[in-house]
């Protein structure tokens, strides 16, 4: 039995503005995918949690099973028991990208496992494919942070394309979780409340805001970088209802010295950055769990730093 183990980070998608485009790896939480590999009479794929958090065991609806299925597949790996053990630290459906960090593992393991030799791309495309089967769609912007770490950029033609920059130094993020009661596939219904068509007026805005924060991590400008996250007039204006005490924590975290706040990923999680190097992050999570406070919601929070991407451990 030959066994490779991977670790994929967390990830916080759309920067505002970036949705479906835009997102960040973060340094913690990882998940930790093992996977195992022996001959057999016909080739399966089996899954098993370890921890706390659990996933589907079932391989179809299994975010890593089913990368690892379809990689096996494509690339005719056949007569080979495939066994995964998921190890999961980033939690589940608060906008942290959980199904891509798993996706991701899985099909950085499975290039390095068999020697498939896929460039970041094509590890990105197969770990859409568990995006798919665990929240329904696949989420290119999650899984391009997880595999390559740092600030991606991935475009949708018919394969994804992505490209990452490293963060500024000094960039801190701040990302605050508040408790509530979530619907089932949350992601499909936040989805659902975004408008079908969007005005001119507010498409430029966004296309304008979108190029700020691309501009600002081209050239390491934190502040440059805020102001773009936080000029979202399509995505979020319609999202943050959903979110009791959203326009406080953005009000309370930039009081604190954040240089942006948005929602992370479809949320209900609010992320903030800062320049680490002169305002206190702590102070700016403590700020953020204060404005849920004022709307009667407990929250919790952490500090981190942008992270690098899947990795062999």
């Amino acid at each position: 039995m030959k066994k490779v183990t991977v670790e994929a980070p967390a990830s916080s998608a759309n920067l505002g503005p970036g949705f479906d485009a835009f997102a960040l790896a973060l340094d913690r939480p990882r998940d930790r995918v093992s996977l195992s590999s022996e001959p057999a009479q016909r080739l399966s794929v089996e899954v098993e949690n370890a921890g706390e958090l659990r996933t589907p065991t079932s391989v179809a609806r299994n975010a890593a099973g089913a990368v690892c299925l379809a990689m096996a597949r494509d690339f005719r790996i056949a007569g080979t028991r495939i066994g995964l053990e998921i190890a999961k630290g980033v939690p589940i459906g608060v906008g942290m990208g959980s199904s891509g960090a798993s996706a991701a593992a899985a099909a950085f393991a499975m290039n390095e496992r068999f020697g498939l030799r896929l460039s970041g791309d094509g590890m990105i495309f197969y770990a859409g494919v568990g995006e798919r089967a665990a929240s329904g769609a696949a989420h290119y912007d999650n899984v391009a942070a997880s595999v390559l770490g740092g600030f991606a950029v991935v475009s949708v033609a018919e394969r994804p394309c992505a490209i990452s920059y490293g963060p500024p130094p000094g960039l801190v993020l701040v990302l605050v979780t508040p408790v509530l009661d979530l619907p089932e596939r949350k992601t499909e219904y936040t989805r659902s409340v975004l408008p079908r068509t969007v005005e001119l007026k507010k498409m430029v805005s966004n296309v304008a805001s979108a190029s700020m924060v691309v501009s600002g991590f081209a050239r390491g400008d934190i502040a440059m970088i805020g102001r773009g996250m936080m000029g979202d007039v399509v995505v979020e204006e319609a999202r943050k209802r959903l979110i009791p005490g959203y326009e406080s924590v953005r009000r309370h975290a930039v009081a604190a010295g954040a240089a942006g706040v948005c929602i992370s990923g479809a949320g209900p999680s609010m992320l903030a950055l800062l320049d680490g190097s002169s305002q206190d992050p702590r102070a700016v999570m403590d700020n953020m769990v204060a404005g849920f406070g004022e709307e009667g919601v407990e929250s919790d929070g952490f500090v981190t730093r942008v992270g690098a991407g899947a990795a062999r451990v």
